[in-house]
This record gives structure tokens, C-alpha cells and sequence, in this order.
């Protein structure tokens, strides 16, 4: 009998444990701060066809996927917002890029690394170098493999980063996990914890790292659910959308970008379908228009409507403001403050 007892207090202990990690929000019960009017635009001079945006120390870096120039990775002072310089040259040669990824952060701010998945290689760019000398070439990471990458990813220190490690099941299939590299040695894993839910399923998602209170997010695209990990991999707490697990077949888009601040966590969020048939053209991709923010516990604070479809943006914790690269607006890169 009292093997039976020490049993179930275990297991509802186990249970108390398991459902602690577990926090659920509903975006319809939230407060909605309409900010559509109170966006102001960032004219760069600059012609940009899908640019990412990324704050890192002193500066802002605006990455554009396909640049009009030979180079397509722009610097700016991030309080002031002057535009700096530009780097990344494109093409085949040594030190040159043929096709960018996202800007991955360093701890210091003065560096950022840019992954080149054609070459499967990573360049490691200074920023004062870069500022001081305009034919500036990065130096450059041995070669990584193609079966286990990362492909949005930080650095935690000089020489290890975290982020979403992709693992290519086809040619056309993936999925998404943590994932950890060590540059001194090359390799790139597999780390951290799961939810079971999503062990085996094809995935992908957003990752971020918190220096501050070193924590980091896998946040979804086709699962209604955002995780926070510790900086050991274990997660701290799963948050999840009315929908959970179930996206009806893929048909359904839930998290994008996701940005740990100083007191909030924001992710771009649609929670529908991706797409929507418009009569005489055929489908038409659904952006994300709004921006979630929970505090550090994992509650929903409020829901940011920009009125506006966000392909990307970035958070200034120091000036209490957002920028977004907006696909409808005359004038794409925009920003906004959350305080």
C-alpha cells in the first residue's frame, strides 16, 4: 500500500511539473494596440527587394536577400538610424558571398557572422573593419554539412552557437530542432529537449538567444506553439495557440520572427491559413500583421496590429522601439514603439 501511495505522489508531482512548463494564451482575449498610424517611415535612398533586419551593439544591419549592387548588407547607427556603409560582396570568389542568409549576432556587437548555404560556409564580418575599409572581405568558416545546419542561429561565445538546426529528410522535406556548433572543431548537432508532439514531424521555425537572461526560443511556423529553453537546452516552458498541434493538413501558419527583449518576448503571429485564393490570380501568400508580446513568464501581454504585412523585423530594447520591413508600404522599413 505504501509502495502504491509513493507512486502517485510521484506521478502527480511529475504531472504538477509537466503542466507548469505549459502556457496557453488566446490572441481574441488579449488587450489590441492599434499602432498603424503611429509608424514612421526610414527613407535609406537605398533600393532593397527583401531585406532582414537585425540589431546587434551600436547598429542596425539591414540584409538584402537580393540586392539591386555587389553587395547587399547595410550598416546603420542604431539610435540615430544614419546609414554607415555597406559590405558582403557578392560572387564566386574568395571572400565573396553568392547568396545571403540571415545575419547571425555575436555577444560583443561587433561582429556578425552571414552563412553562404550554396558554398555551405560561414563569413565572420568585423564591423569596424568593415566601416574603415569599403572593400572589406570577411573572414571565412570551414565548410559545414549539408544533412545537419544551422540556419538562423547566435553566437553564445567566440567560439560555440545555438539556433534552429535544420535536418534535410529529402531534397524538398526538413525539420527543425536546436541546433549547436562548435567552430573549433566543425561539428554541428543536435542538442537540447523536445516536445514529444513534434518528434519526427516535419517542422520549421525562428530562433532567438537572449544574452541578458540567457535564454533562447524555437518559435514555429506550422505548429501553434512557441518554446522557451534554458541555456542547457532544457525548456523551460512550452506556450501554445488555441490550434496546438493541429495545422490542418500544413494549410495553417502560426509564428514567425521571434525576439527576446529586456522584459518582453515578441513574435510576429498569424494563427490562419498561409493562403487565400483571389479571384483571376490564383493563391496569394497571407503575411503576418501582428506582433505578440508576453512578459518573461510566458503570459500574453498584449497583441501589436501594425495594419501592416511584416516579412521581418527587429527589436531597439534601448529605444523602446520595433523596425519592420513591411511588403505594403510605399516605404518598406518602417518603425514603431512599443513603450
Amino acid at each position: 500500500m505504501r509502495l502504491i501511495y509513493s507512486f502517485l505522489l510521484s506521478a502527480l508531482f511529475l504531472y504538477g511539473c509537466q503542466d507548469e512548463k505549459i502556457k496557453k494564451f488566446k490572441v481574441s482575449s488579449a488587450e489590441v494596440i492599434e499602432v498603424s498610424s503611429k509608424i514612421t517611415d526610414l527613407e535609406t535612398g537605398i533600393i532593397m527587394a527583401n531585406p532582414s533586419l537585425t540589431i546587434t551593439g551600436n547598429y542596425l544591419i539591414v540584409s538584402d536577400f537580393k540586392p539591386s549592387a555587389d553587395r547587399g548588407i547595410y550598416l546603420f547607427d542604431k539610435n540615430s538610424l544614419a546609414y554607415l556603409g555597406s559590405t558582403g560582396i557578392m560572387g564566386e570568389g574568395p571572400g565573396q558571398i553568392t547568396q545571403y542568409g540571415l545575419v547571425a549576432a555575436t555577444s560583443s556587437g561587433k561582429e556578425f557572422w552571414m552563412p553562404d548555404f550554396p558554398k555551405l560556409k560561414m563569413f565572420k564580418f568585423n564591423i569596424d573593419s568593415v566601416l574603415m575599409n569599403e572593400n572589406y572581405l570577411p573572414t571565412v568558416s570551414n565548410p559545414f554539412a549539408y544533412d545537419f545546419f544551422l540556419s538562423r542561429f547566435k553566437f553564445i561565445s567566440d567560439s560555440v552557437a545555438y539556433g534552429t538546426g535544420l535536418e534535410v529528410l529529402s531534397p524538398s522535406t526538413f525539420r527543425a530542432s536546436l541546433g549547436r556548433w562548435n567552430i573549433n572543431t566543425g561539428k554541428i548537432e543536435k542538442f537540447g529537449d523536445e516536445h514529444p508532439k513534434l518528434i519526427g514531424e516535419r517542422t520549421n521555425a525562428f530562433f532567438d538567444y537572449s544574452y541578458k537572461h540567457n535564454i533562447m526560443a524555437l518559435s514555429h511556423i506550422n505548429h501553434d506553439i512557441l518554446t522557451i529553453y534554458n541555456a542547457d537546452g532544457t525548456i523551460k516552458y512550452h506556450i501554445l495557440g488555441e490550434k496546438e498541434f493541429d495545422n490542418e493538413n500544413r494549410k495553417l501558419k502560426f509564428f514567425g520572427e521571434v525576439h527576446i527583449g529586456d522584459k518582453y518576448i515578441f513574435t510576429s503571429y498569424l494563427g490562419s491559413e498561409g493562403f487565400e485564393l483571389v479571384e483571376n490570380q490564383g493563391p496569394k501568400s497571407v503575411s503576418k500583421s501582428k506582433i505578440l508580446t508576453f512578459d518573461l513568464e510566458g503570459n500574453l501581454l498584449k497583441v501589436i496590429e501594425t495594419g501592416h504585412e511584416i516579412r521581418y523585423f527587429g527589436v531597439d530594447d534601448e529605444n523602446k522601439r520595433i523596425l519592420c520591413y513591411f511588403l505594403d508600404r510605399e516605404v518598406p522599413i518602417g518603425y514603431f514603439y512599443y513603450e
